[in-house]
């Protein structure tokens, strides 16, 4: 059963994860961020950044040589505990054995719905995905948000919510879900941004998950690159038009470099970005210096200790899975 809530919210928050974003080089041979035109990516091909709030650079190895990957960052990026330092390694793919715990018992939405407040991961998944919840060893199969939202308090988006104006699919404009046999008309990204902070304003706390952009870096397409790259910069012209930053916060981040190098198909290491505007935009600029810093600084802005003590029941195993 949840708690009374604390005090007054201070949110809404609005979490953007960009999968595979960091900061380079302005080089136009390599990074799309310094060939194509955006109005957000600034930082990213090592220039000004333009547009209202800040760019923090943010380490992503947290200690552990080798290059940054997505079980291990995303661990860090939602519950606040540093992935690479728990397993000693770099890990890729979904969340481990040994890291499924900090998931199930300290993920942020979690901890923010036990205390009285409102949180979710607002994506939603089709039936096909839904169906494969059902298979006794789903949660090896989760990725690090699914996990989050598994044990949050609240259910998982349908395709149905998001038809019915309750959630936002991962794809920005219905292309993937037009791909895969629904008749959809298609939205521009800027509608679903600005819809993004509508629906964020019935909650304390919302995580929207886009990860094409790490597929575009394993592929290293220009063309893919090109597209993603204005879409995701529409999406977020929709935020910040939308956004009062003088009672709502967006803060947007990765889990490691991919698409600002699209010389390599792997990940990079350079540092990522954490935008921040809105009303809370100084606390993160004050307290974030790498992955583990976000999910700290949220549950510091309402009022939530962090538990730097916290032991899962299980901390070793034979062999990672």
């Amino acid at each position: 059963m949840a708690e009374q809530r604390r005090g007054p919210s201070p949110g809404p928050i609005i979490y953007i994860f960009l999968d595979g974003v960091g900061l380079g080089q302005n080089n136009p041979e390599i990074n799309p961020f310094a060939r194509f035109a955006n109005r957000f990516f600034g930082a990213h091909a090592g220039r000004q950044f333009t547009m209202p709030g800040y760019v923090i650079a943010t380490d992503a190895h947290m200690g552990v040589p080798g290059l940054p990957q997505s079980a291990t960052g995303q661990t860090a990026l939602f519950t606040g505990y540093p992935g690479p330092q728990i397993l000693g390694r770099h890990v890729n793919g979904y969340p481990t054995f040994t890291l499924r715990p900090y998931f199930r018992e300290k993920n942020i939405l979690k901890l923010l719905n036990s205390a009285g407040f409102n949180a979710t991961l607002i994506n939603s998944y089709s039936t096909a995905y839904l169906r494969r919840l059902e298979h006794p060893r789903a949660e090896r199969m989760l990725s690090a948000t699914s996990l989050m939202q598994k044990y949050s308090g609240k259910p998982y988006f349908t395709t149905e919510d998001y038809l019915a104006g309750r959630s936002l699919y991962m794809d920005m404009t219905n292309w993937f879900l037009r791909r895969n046999g629904m008749a959809l008309p298609l939205v521009r990204p800027y509608e679903n941004g600005r819809r993004l902070v509508r629906l964020a304003r019935h909650y304390d706390l919302v995580v929207y998950e886009y990860f094409f952009t790490d597929k575009v870096g394993h592929e290293q397409s220009w063309g893919a690159a090109k597209r993603i790259l204005r879409h995701v910069d529409d999406f977020l012209a929709g935020v910040w038009d939308e956004l009062s930053p003088q009672h709502e916060t967006v803060v947007i981040s990765s889990d490691h470099g991919n698409m600002e190098d699209l010389s390599t198909g792997n990940h990079t290491d350079n540092p990522v970005g954490t935008w921040v505007y809105g009303r809370h935009a100084q606390l993160f600029c004050d307290k974030v210096r790498d992955l583990t810093g976000i999910a700290r600084t949220i549950l510091e802005i309402f009022g939530l200790p962090f538990a730097a003590d916290f032991k899962p029941g299980v901390e070793k195993v034979s062999a990672e899975n």
